[in-house]
């Protein structure tokens, strides 16, 4: 059985690059590290491997629809509450929309990139325990208050249900 010890990197189509650079760039702090002559294609890093997006250039079409098949986001850890809090302060302050859950598992931020593509930057809240936590208590998603850390409200699983 192949057992993969990681993903390396995620290639994403984009239709205007200079615009997803400077996305990926204020969102997740990633560094461009090369760029195609053609400007068709670019590599970013976040300085612990040569690359982890591949941006390029080609995508015609509408923004990704949530009900395709296909991916549905990209998850950036982070590695403490204070620097969720930091990014969500400096996401806003840059026009970005960040919309802050907490999931039984993580606390996170949802944002899109300039052609509808969903990031999760988040932290753990549970280290190594939370395998367990996942697989005796299932997915769970509530709006979190970025301010406190605090879940708020019901899980979307209990408002689905009524």
């Amino acid at each position: 059985m192949v057992k993969a010890r990681k993903l390396g990197h995620v290639v994403i189509n984009v239709s205007d690059l200079d615009a997803s650079i400077d996305f990926y760039q204020t969102a997740i702090g990633a560094e461009v590290v090369s760029r195609s002559r053609e400007g068709k294609l670019a590599f970013l890093s976040l300085g612990e491997q040569h690359h982890d997006i591949g941006l390029v250039q080609r995508a015609t079409g509408p923004a990704p629809d949530a009900t395709q098949t296909g991916l549905v986001h990209m998850a950036w850890q982070l590695g403490d509450y204070a620097e969720l809090q930091a990014a969500y302060k400096e996401l806003t302050d840059a026009g970005i929309a960040a919309e802050p859950i907490q999931h039984n598992v993580t606390n996170s931020l949802y944002l899109h990139d300039p052609d509808g593509n969903t990031l999760e930057i988040y932290v753990d809240r549970w280290g190594e325990e939370g395998i367990d936590v996942m697989r005796n208590n299932g997915p769970q998603r509530r709006a979190l208050n970025i301010d406190t850390g605090e879940a708020v409200g019901e899980t979307q699983e209990v408002l689905q249900a009524r």
